[in-house]
């Protein structure tokens, strides 16, 4: 092919498959902001008592769920009404365990209906969905056992809070009370539009990225490694259109505005993961409330039980959550394996070095004698980012796969032959970063 054959073809290529991405992206998206500005529009100009204001949200919330994924709605319906009928019961016997009681039932609730209940597509298209209201049960839980809560809350305020539009979709988790502060937050202001438009932009710019750009920079004759990089870095794209519009989704609904319309939400920072300093920082920015519910909901509450158990114990309710799958599973605990080893690695390089590389940036005043500007600090922390890097494309690898694949989930054979392709190199350097650590 020659120069100026080139350009055409790529263009062609660009219009033919960046209409219908954007098309089908626009369209999911334009049903969230239509719902979401109604449910703003309504508490905005109509003075609403408190309960109709939570029986509004939730049977606007409801309506999106059921136009969204039809008859599949009822499973979240039927989660929530048992959850809070679980709830009562158990506010009745204790009120010291409702947390934990509750984390193993609902957990317990999603596997059960991923393996003997529902079909494998039809739980790939709720899965999230049911996530995001687990979540949402079990901060409520721990919640009323660190008595947070003045009184029981209502049927209303739960059914609000659950079937919220802003969230119920794609997220990110709030907690009730943030919820409730936004559901009465007022403002009418030019940049409320202005801040839905520039989600909405950079939203569908990651998924025509993700869908189009990616996949054509890096051919399949390349490299394996450069084919990983590029599978991985189109899942994370698609990452990022999701936080994107789950922030507009929000921010139609007022969500995550102050009164004077300034935008305090934040669920992912691309620049931090594409460009990474530290494993345990991609873990942080890759989905920030999500990263916030499991510190203050799962790391704190078994934090008694030793660092180390606390760290597992979040990663592996992380992957239950996600449900009954080795993909995610695996690349969870993976990622925890990883993230701690390099932490304590990167802990004793810097007391040894005595430079500024660990894997949170150091404050201004700290004790290390090479600071983060100087030669040894910039060699050190790009060493490191580039390994992180390596870890990021061999960890996302197998999220690539066909449309079927996805549809049906992902087996423990496809995890494995992804890895295996990369003779598990990231678990083997795992492996010599420890012998190192305990060798310092």
């Amino acid at each position: 092919m020659d120069e100026e054959e080139y350009p055409e073809n790529a263009w062609t290529y660009f219009a033919l498959c960046g209409e219908p991405t954007l098309s089908e992206g626009l369209r999911f998206a334009k049903d969230l902001i239509i719902a979401n500005v109604i449910l703003r529009l309504t508490v905005q100009f109509i003075p609403l008592p408190h309960n109709v204001r939570h029986s509004v949200c939730m049977v606007i919330g409801s309506f999106l769920l059921y136009y969204s994924i039809g008859p599949a709605f009822i499973w979240t319906v039927g989660l929530t009404t048992a959850a809070y009928i679980l709830l009562i019961l158990l506010s009745f016997i204790t009120r010291k365990w409702r947390g934990l009681v509750m984390s193993i039932a609902v957990i317990g609730f999603l596997i059960s209906c991923e393996i003997y209940v529902l079909n494998p597509k039809m739980w790939q298209q709720i899965r999230g969905i049911q996530m995001i209201a687990a979540m949402k049960i079990i901060s409520v839980a721990i919640e009323m056992d660190r008595e947070i809560f003045k009184s029981m809350i209502n049927p209303v305020e739960f059914g609000g809070y659950i079937f919220c539009p802003a969230n119920c979709i794609l997220g990110p988790w709030i907690s009730f009370h943030t919820y409730s502060k936004y559901l009465g937050v007022r403002f009418l202001c030019q940049r409320w539009i202005k801040i839905i438009t520039v989600n909405l932009c950079m939203s569908m710019l990651y998924l025509v990225l993700s869908n189009c750009v990616i996949p054509w920079y890096i051919d399949d004759e390349s490299s394996k490694w450069l084919v990983a990089y590029r599978d991985a870095q189109a899942f994370r794209m698609s990452h990022y259109f999701v936080s994107s519009l789950s922030i507009v989704s929000m921010v139609s609904a007022g969500f995550g505005l102050t009164n004077d319309c300034h935008c305090e939400l934040q669920v992912t920072k691309p620049l931090f993961i594409e460009l990474p300093r530290s494993l345990v920082q991609v873990v942080i920015y890759w989905n920030i409330p999500m990263h916030q519910w499991l510190k203050n909901y799962v790391f704190k509450s078994s934090q008694p039980y030793g660092h180390f158990a606390a760290i597992f114990t979040t990663y592996a309710v992380s992957s239950l959550l996600h449900g009954v799958n080795f993909q995610f599973s695996a690349v969870l605990l993976s990622i925890g394996t990883f993230s701690y080893i390099e932490y304590n690695l990167r802990y004793k390089v810097a007391s040894a070095l005595e430079v500024c590389c660990l894997a949170h940036p150091c404050i201004k005043q700290c004790e290390h004698k090479h600071k983060k500007n100087s030669v040894l600090a910039i060699i050190t922390n790009a060493v490191f980012s580039i390994i992180t890097i390596i870890h990021l494309a061999y960890l996302g690898v197998m999220f690539e796969a066909s449309f079927s694949v996805q549809e049906s989930g992902y087996s423990y054979f496809h995890t494995i032959s992804k890895w295996e392709n990369l003779n598990y190199f990231s678990h083997g350097f795992a492996a010599f970063m420890y012998v190192i650590y305990l060798m310092m």
